[in-house]
């Protein structure tokens, strides 16, 4: 690197004698225990790329000390540069990889790389800090955060401490955290604040979620305003139970609007039914058959064949493969088959507003005017069960069956009729939910999920709105935080991201509106904090309106009829 750090490169060469183009990823992961990513390493050798595998800076086998996001862009840089110089690289460099791998990515062509030609991010966070990665809708994600610093970047942290006292110390950290994820403490409502014995990178972590919203660190190493780094050809991959799902289409929707706009390269997107490590399409006790897998995306063979041939085409400009089929191919779930779209969202859907309405039912129009009550209380929050999550434990990822916390006292849902035919949804989902709260803060969950007719009913998607940051940009963390006024109707517009759905004829749209997701989301005290401030937690009492007046409702985009 450009200070004289050493960051340790494992090179594949192909047979022959180059040079050739090249193929780098870099991770915090260990690259000698072999790839994590989504893509088969040696057949991208086999394919003639020359391959790189990096550590990056103060993980295993790379000097330094390791910086999580910030450092990535000017090292990215660096390891692009270096690899692009070596006698076996023909100058043009690719690179690949998913979740920290792609921010990797990223953060390289913020460094400027100009020998960087295409990269291939799966699941990213790149985007933005804010939305999915460190934040939901204002709300620590505070479960991923424990999970991906307690888990994935503490143990080898500690391996490299120099003294046998101090890797023991931090050794007792460690196990002081795990005691506390496991008992639930580490999650309660108020565990964000400050003082707690955990291990150095979990320290920080907990830090991070405790900067204000539109903190400049929130922005270190995420393209965020920046898109016009982005001037390589790209292909997105993500799941639609992925925790990084609304970054990576977002940054898919960004760099569609610049490609219209410049005329430069329209990026691919490849949507499975996937979560954030496991590309099976089976999750949660869900399967979506055979051809759901990344073994099998839709035809043409597996993950590393559509990007084999992807990468040929833009780096190679092997011409064979430029029109390989529409730029985007996202899966059906419901139908459960794969779908080939120029954009997405398809321009032909049409958008569905379900109302909320008396009885628990859901309506095309709103209803007579109406009221359900839950009480939200911070110490026995709502459990967090599948959706687009990383976790730890008992909270895998997926469509899980959401029977057992819809039958508690403090989750209220409305559901249609069972419906006389397939109903598809594919694009954007919101809801608009008028509540009235005792409190100075409060939190919205909403969750839209199929019931089946055996009364099972699995989550699609879902999203968190803390009241308290709904004038706060997603994205960006413009705007400020202001406290809710007991006793006064405020709107919430709670973000679901995406999905594409078919709910099948005699199954039943449902929705659930929680007051928490817990470890997932930080558990809302009701109260409005300042930044960085915890007033104790309280009990508050949610009352959400339905009707003409105040018309809380789910805001689909359907199709009449869906591609084949």
């Amino acid at each position: 690197m450009r200070d004289g750090t050493r960051l340790r490169t494992l090179l594949l060469l192909p047979h022959g004698s180059g040079p050739w183009p090249a193929l780098l990823t870099r991770h915090p992961y260990d690259v000698s225990a072999g790839e994590p990513g989504v893509l088969d390493v040696g057949r991208l050798v086999a394919a003639g790329y020359l391959v790189a595998l990096q550590d990056v800076r103060g993980r295993f086998g790379s000097e330094g000390d390791f910086d999580p996001g910030g450092q990535e862009v000017a090292d990215g840089a660096d390891a692009v540069a270096w690899l692009a110089a070596r006698p076996e690289c023909d100058g043009t460099v690719g690179m690949w990889g998913a979740s920290y791998a792609s921010d990797t990515q990223f953060a390289a062509l913020l460094g400027g790389a100009p020998a960087l030609r295409a990269i291939a991010p799966a699941m990213t966070p790149a985007v933005s800090a804010l939305d999915g990665f460190r934040f939901r809708g204002g709300v620590p994600e505070i479960g991923s955060t424990l999970a991906w610093t307690h888990y994935a970047i503490a143990p080898d942290m500690i391996d490299r401490l120099g003294s046998a006292a101090a890797r023991e110390a931090e050794r007792e950290r460690w196990e002081a955290t795990e005691r506390a994820l496991t008992t639930g403490e580490a999650f309660r409502a108020g565990a964000l604040r400050p003082g707690r014995d955990v291990e150095a990178i979990v320290g920080r972590g907990l830090e991070l979620l405790r900067e204000p919203l539109g903190s400049p660190r929130h922005r270190e190493g995420k393209v965020v305003d920046r898109t016009d780094a982005v001037d390589v050809p790209v292909f997105l991959t993500g799941g639609w139970f992925d925790v990084f799902l609304g970054p990576t289409l977002e940054i898919y929707r960004r760099l569609l609007r610049r490609a219209r706009d410049t005329g430069g390269p329209v990026p691919r997107l490849l949507v499975g039914p996937w979560t954030h490590d496991d590309l099976s399409g089976r999750a949660a006790g869900a399967d979506f058959g055979p051809g759901a897998s990344a073994d099998e995306p839709g035809g043409g063979g597996d993950l590393t064949a559509h990007h084999v041939r992807w990468f040929d085409t833009v780096l190679r400009r092997d011409v064979t493969h430029a029109e390989d089929g529409p730029p985007v191919r996202v899966f059906l779930m419901g139908a459960n088959r794969w779908v080939d779209l120029d954009v997405f969202p398809p321009r032909d859907t049409r958008p569905l507003a379900l109302y909320l309405n008396a009885g628990g039912t859901l309506g095309t129009e709103p209803g007579a005017s109406a009221e359900r009550r839950l009480t939200s209380d911070p110490a026995s929050p709502v459990p967090t069960c599948g959706g687009a999550v990383l976790l730890f434990g008992p909270f895998a990822a997926g469509p899980a069956d959401q029977s057992a916390v819809e039958a508690r006292q403090d989750v209220v849902s409305w559901r249609t009729e069972p419906l006389d035919e397939a109903l598809t949804v594919m694009g954007a989902v919101h809801a608009v939910v008028h509540l009235v709260t005792t409190g100075t803060d409060a939190d919205v969950v909403v969750r839209l999920c199929d019931e089946h007719p055996d009364g099972s009913s699995r989550v699609v998607a879902d999203g968190m709105q803390r009241g308290s940051a709904r004038s706060v940009d997603p994205v960006t963390g413009a705007g400020e935080r202001r406290p809710l006024e007991p006793g006064r109707a405020q709107e919430f517009v709670v973000d679901l991201w995406s999905t594409a759905h078919t709910f099948v004829p005699g199954h039943r749209v449902r929705v659930d509106i929680a007051p928490s997701s817990s470890p997932r989301w930080d558990v809302g005290g009701n109260t409005f904090a300042p930044a960085g401030q915890a007033p104790p937690p309280v009990a508050a009492e949610y009352t959400i309106l339905q009707g003409t007046a105040r018309p809380s409702r789910l805001v689909l985009r359907t199709f009449t009829s869906p591609p084949e």
